[in-house]
């Protein structure tokens, strides 16, 4: 099948990307802003963060974006039609107008999100366009709870992914959900949530796949949403797994509508102590990495993260945590199609008490998940949903946060592994509401020497053990940061050679036969810029997070061919 293809094919989409008018407007209240009364006096491109840009750099307060879409583009504008704004990132609070009337707010960056609006009420524009204002603010306010300032990244600003009109009949498919029931057979369960405003009608139904084509008439509820769910027998489909990412192309067809989505058959399970795919224990072999970089800020553009991946498979990893928030689909394609497992999760970095005990932060993370699992719950590539980076879990107030979020996520999706990073294993209290233990150390770095490496993982996967005797052990960072380029005979901390050396012990027991763990993640696979938290930075030569293998602009260090040797070593 193509690698690339188009979600629809008969529901009319318009694209919106490209470079649009843009002003920056600073510190003011975007809710009192009036788009009429803008200066547009600048562009930027969407995808894109303008805070990446050298004129913008740094800068937080609102930003307004502008563009039009022609008229001729919805035409015509039947009944109960509607147009749907779709935005597949804005950071972090957003505000949506057309034709000069609000139409949508969204907090929070990095997840899909959609506003719908009526066909009637736009159908006399009478510029024979229309004018779509976005206005984004990338401060820290309580508009966007699940931004916070501590937070060790760089948070930046703007339409940093996708945007497009979508025009939606009076049936519409809202989305797809497939899951792999049986592998012999191999026999799927197919999910079809769908609106309509027809009243208790019948709608034709085709679902291909392959050669393979299901079509029935499909009762619908009396108008309203509803969930037509089917078993498909799929003969002869190959599997996918990370030594063999086999694809395949599900197109799903009602009442006029269409979404196609590309479908992974696997198994995830966690057993034996492992993590499993289609019964065959994973060694984890990967790095964390952030959604970022220095010239586009979360903007990445494709052939950066098709560069990124094609450094992970020339190290010899398998897997990719993406930290700390939900990662772009158009990376999880890739990952889709080259066999690259990965960990995604909710943003969060060190969430206090304070944070995890007041109700609009827990309201806001349960949408954000909600959200992230609906963008990716179809790639193959995802192979466990995480939360709430090392967070307040070892405080008794936090755990019914915990709980609930867990919860969610297994009521939406049982068919996936769910855990958590912990930075405080001797005291968390939930360890045992996860499927598989996951915790971020430092020894050599920020406390053991390097000799002692080896002892201090032995000592703290040993009571991890005795804590969750049944549950996979995985240690999800460990590293030591290196300024690029600084190498010393004396090979100190923040030298590229005490870098390696820390990689060299970590990965010498991890993935050693005898450790009792599932893998390593390094933390992690390049520089980033953090915050501009004059204590963080204090810690942080060159404002910039310095533990990883390559730097900002994707140059290796010393430490990336060491994790190469270990992770080659270990595929054998």
């Amino acid at each position: 099948m193509p690698r690339r293809f188009r979600d629809h094919v008969q529901r009319p989409v318009v694209d919106l990307c490209g470079l649009w008018d843009f002003a920056f407007l600073g510190a003011v209240d975007p809710t009192e802003v009036d788009p009429g009364a803008i200066c547009f006096d600048d562009a930027m491109p969407v995808p894109g963060c303008f805070d990446a840009t050298p004129k913008y750099a740094a800068r937080r307060g609102v930003a307004a974006y502008r563009t039009s879409i022609p008229l001729v583009l919805l035409q015509p504008a039947l009944d109960n039609e509607r147009l749907r704004l779709e935005v597949d990132g804005a950071h972090h609070h957003s505000l949506m107008y057309l034709e000069g009337r609000r139409v949508g707010m969204h907090a929070g960056g990095f997840t899909r999100f959609h506003h719908d609006i009526d066909l009637q009420d736009l159908a006399t524009a009478p510029r024979g366009e229309l004018e779509l204002v976005i206005l984004v603010d990338n401060a820290f306010s309580a508009r966007s709870p699940l931004h916070l300032e501590h937070f060790d990244w760089y948070h930046y600003g703007g339409l940093s992914r996708g945007v497009r009109l979508q025009r939606l009949g009076r049936t519409h498919i809202e989305r797809v959900r497939a899951r792999t029931l049986d592998l012999e057979g191999p026999r799927l369960e197919i999910a079809i949530d769908y609106e309509t405003c027809d009243m208790g009608s019948s709608a034709p139904l085709s679902i291909r796949w392959g050669e393979r084509v299901l079509v029935e008439e499909a009762a619908l509820l009396e108008g309203g949403r509803g969930t037509l769910i089917r078993s498909v027998e799929v003969g002869g489909a190959a599997l996918w797994s990370p030594a063999s990412p086999n694809l395949h192309l599900l197109d799903v067809q009602l009442a006029g509508d269409d979404m196609r989505q590309r479908i992974g058959v696997r198994r995830v399970e966690v057993k034996d102590k492992q993590l499993q795919i289609n019964g065959e224990p994973l060694q984890v072999r990967g790095v964390n990495r952030h959604e970022a970089h220095l010239h586009f800020g979360h903007a990445v553009p494709a052939s950066v993260q098709l560069s990124d991946l094609q450094w992970l498979k020339r190290m010899g990893a398998n897997f990719v945590r993406g930290s700390h928030y939900p990662q772009d689909s158009g990376f999880l394609d890739l990952c889709d199609e080259l066999g690259i497992c990965v960990w995604n999760e909710s943003i969060g970095w060190q969430h206090r008490p304070e944070q995890l005990t007041d109700t609009a932060f827990v309201e806001a993370q349960s949408q954000h998940i909600e959200e992230m699992m609906c963008m990716s719950e179809n790639h193959a590539s995802v192979v466990c949903w995480g939360l709430l980076n090392e967070s307040a879990s070892d405080h008794a107030s936090c755990r019914p946060t915990y709980e609930r979020l867990i919860r969610q996520i297994r009521a939406r999706d049982p068919s996936r592994p769910v855990t958590y990073a912990t930075h405080h294993p001797e005291q968390d209290l939930c360890l045992d509401l996860v499927d598989i233990v996951s915790v971020n150390t430092y020894p050599g770095w920020y406390f053991e020497t390097v000799e002692n490496i080896p002892a201090w993982l032995e000592r703290l996967l040993g009571q991890l053990r005795l804590r969750a005797p049944d549950a996979p052990l995985l240690v999800s960072e460990i590293g030591a940061g290196a300024i690029p380029g600084f190498r010393d005979a004396n090979g100190q901390h923040w030298t590229e050679d005490y870098q390696a050396r820390v990689i060299d012990g970590a990965l010498g027991h991890l993935l050693s036969p005898a450790s009792d763990c599932i893998g390593v993640l390094i933390w992690h696979f390049a520089d980033c810029r953090i915050g501009q938290n004059a204590r963080a930075a204090m810690g942080r030569p060159r404002g910039y997070n310095n533990k990883g293998l390559l730097d900002e602009f994707r140059r290796p260090k010393l430490a990336f061919a060491v994790a190469e040797r270990h992770f080659t070593a270990a595929r054998k």
